[in-house]
C-alpha cells in the first residue's frame, strides 16, 4: 500500500514538474516594433518569425517581454529562446516566460538607410531651385512617408518596401496655389506615383519607375 502511494505521490510530482520544464526556441526578430493593443491600452511590441528564410518572413506581433534581450532598431536579430510555461499566471499576463539564451546573429536591415529626411535634385529634366524643392522623409519603422512637392505638404503610407521595391499608398495633401511652383509640384505628385523601386548610390536616393527608369533623384537633407 506504501509503494503504491509513493508511486502515485511520484508521477504527480513528475508531471507538475513537466509543467513547468522549459524548453528552447529559435526566433528572427524585426528590425522595427509594431503597435498593438495589448491589456489595458497600446504599446509596442517586437515583431518575431520562427522560420528560416528571412526575405520571406511572416512576422507576428509578440507583447511578452524577453528577459535579457535588447531590441534594436534597424537590425534583425535571430536568437535562441527558452519558454517555461507559468502555472499561476494572472489573467491578462503571459502564461509563459521567455528568456534569452544566446543571440545566434545580427543583420542590419539596408532600408533604415533610407530613413531620415531627403530633398530633390532632379527630376527628369526639369530644373530644380532651393526656391521649389520638394522634400520627403521617411519614417522606415513605421512605415509612413511626409513631406513637401514645394507648394503643398503630403503624407501617406508606405505600401510595399523590401530591399529593392517601394511603393507609396495614397498621399493625402493641402490644396494650396502657387502659381510659381505648380510646375514641379504637379511633376512630383505624378512621379511619386509611379515610383516602384529604389537605389542606394553614395549619398543619393534614387526613386525608379517598374522598368528601372529614374524618376526623382534626392540627397539627404
Amino acid at each position: 500500500m506504501k509503494k503504491i502511494k509513493f508511486m502515485m505521490l511520484l508521477s504527480v510530482a513528475i508531471g507538475l514538474g513537466s509543467c513547468s520544464t522549459s524548453t528552447q526556441a529559435v526566433y528572427w526578430v524585426n528590425s522595427s516594433q509594431v503597435e498593438s493593443s495589448a491589456g489595458a491600452g497600446k504599446m509596442q511590441c517586437l515583431q518575431v518569425y520562427k522560420g528560416d528564410n528571412l526575405s520571406k518572413a511572416q512576422w507576428e506581433a509578440f507583447c511578452a517581454p524577453i528577459e535579457g534581450f535588447t531590441f534594436e532598431e534597424g537590425y534583425f536579430k535571430k536568437i535562441e529562446v527558452s519558454e517555461k510555461p507559468l502555472k499561476d499566471a494572472s489573467a491578462g499576463a503571459p502564461n509563459v516566460a521567455y528568456t534569452l539564451v544566446r543571440e545566434i546573429e545580427k543583420v542590419k536591415d539596408s532600408r533604415f538607410d533610407l530613413q531620415g529626411e531627403w530633398k530633390l535634385v532632379s527630376m527628369g529634366e526639369m530644373v530644380i531651385t532651393p526656391e521649389a524643392q520638394p522634400t520627403l522623409k521617411l519614417n522606415i519603422s513605421e512605415m509612413k512617408v511626409n513631406g513637401s512637392d514645394s507648394c503643398n505638404t503630403f503624407m501617406g503610407s508606405i505600401k510595399t518596401f523590401t530591399d529593392k521595391e517601394l511603393v507609396f499608398g495614397d498621399l493625402a495633401s493641402t490644396l494650396m496655389l502657387c502659381a510659381e511652383k505648380m510646375e514641379v509640384a504637379d511633376a512630383f505628385g505624378m512621379a511619386m506615383q509611379k515610383v516602384r523601386q529604389y537605389q542606394l548610390k553614395g549619398d543619393q536616393l534614387l526613386l525608379t519607375d517598374e522598368q528601372g527608369g529614374v524618376l526623382l533623384t534626392f540627397a539627404k537633407k
